[in-house]
């Protein structure tokens, strides 16, 4: 057996990807478990639309979004080029967004440019903005490829509730902690807050190209249209300190009459699915080594990693792999824990 062992809670998008990434990183000297209440696809990350683009992230932390969404970018075009691309959905779409101010965080994409005037008519309101290409992925394909992979390398999964860190503290030299919103009550953090998302999901084939509509003065509702590789995404809300996870009739009149204002064709399209899920949003996404968490006393020693708000797909591998990293630090200290 391998000398440590390592627990990660939550099985999101950011949960299956640290595990994995502390796998591939650790290789033979970690038992890596994941613990979760919920997985695919009863997860909030099965409802992403699965875009890059950094999304309800605070702008003092642009350096570090920077990177981590930069080496996402890189892994999700890595994943369109190899022969796992159509098993994962992973794509390259290019698209427009219409808004008054510049689209933060796109320098990472190609052909980033300003839309013409021709372009700007595809909007019934003729509303400037930018062009350009990025990539997606299905992250209700790329949920079950990231545990087929966990499980293949030896990884343990375990399916229960916790109600707090210290119940496995005894039982792993680390343990990170991936549970998004859960940390809410799971840490008693209240620089956590939901940012509740109502979505559709539709057939529309003849859609190939995404369409984000932002009004600057309406930050909580904003109109897109994203393309996957299965389904078409139509949204959404971004209400900021709501925990309602009910399909709201206000809000799915809201989306749906947006939609189709910008895309009159999607009248016509066939509604599979209406979602409701809560982002986690943080005054600064945490991916840190718990500093009151430190392995004293033969505890296990805590690793952070959540609070992406809108960018959990976005953010996902970049911060698996830093979370990785702060393992095997953690663990240059460590004394093996018993296999008894």
């Amino acid at each position: 057996m391998p000398p440590y062992k390592v627990c990660v809670v939550g099985a999101g998008v950011s949960g299956l990807a640290t595990a994995v990434s502390i796998q591939q990183k650790l290789s033979s000297k970690v038992t890596v478990t994941i613990v979760a209440e919920k997985y695919t696809p009863e997860t909030t990350s099965d409802g992403s639309g699965g875009f890059w683009g950094p999304h309800l992230v605070n702008p003092e932390q642009a350096d570090d979004i920077n990177k981590w969404g930069n080496e996402t970018f890189n892994y999700i075009f890595d994943l369109f080029r190899s022969e796992n691309g159509g098993e994962v959905g992973a794509q390259l779409v290019s698209g427009y967004c219409f808004s008054d101010s510049a689209i933060q965080f796109v320098d990472k994409c190609f052909g980033v440019r300003e839309l013409t005037k021709e372009e700007t008519a595809i909007h019934p309101d003729n509303r400037k903005g930018q062009t350009f290409t990025t990539v997606m992925i299905d992250v209700k394909a790329y949920l079950p490829w990231l545990m087929k992979k966990f499980q293949s390398n030896g990884g343990i999964v375990q399916k229960r509730k916790i109600s707090s860190l210290d119940e496995l503290s005894p039982y792993y030299n680390v343990v990170v902690n991936c549970t998004g919103i859960g940390s809410y009550d799971l840490l008693g953090d209240h620089n956590l807050r939901p940012v509740r998302g109502q979505v559709f999901r539709v057939r529309a084939p003849w859609i190939k190209h995404f369409y984000v509509d932002i009004e600057d003065s309406n930050p909580e509702n904003e109109i897109y249209i994203l393309p996957g590789a299965r389904e078409v995404v139509l949204g959404g809300t971004s209400q900021v300190g709501d925990w309602n996870t009910q399909v709201d009739s206000g809000d799915r009149d809201m989306i749906w009459n947006g939609c189709c204002k910008l895309l009159p064709s999607l009248k016509k399209a066939e509604i599979l699915e209406e979602w409701v899920g809560l982002r986690p949003q943080r005054t600064l996404i945490r991916v840190e080594i718990d500093k009151e968490q430190t392995g004293k006393d033969g505890k296990a020693v805590i690793v952070h990693n959540y609070g992406h708000g809108g960018s959990g797909v976005t953010l996902h591998w970049g911060c698996a792999q830093e979370a990785a990293r702060l393992v095997e630090h953690a663990l240059q200290n460590a004394v093996p824990k018993s296999n008894l």
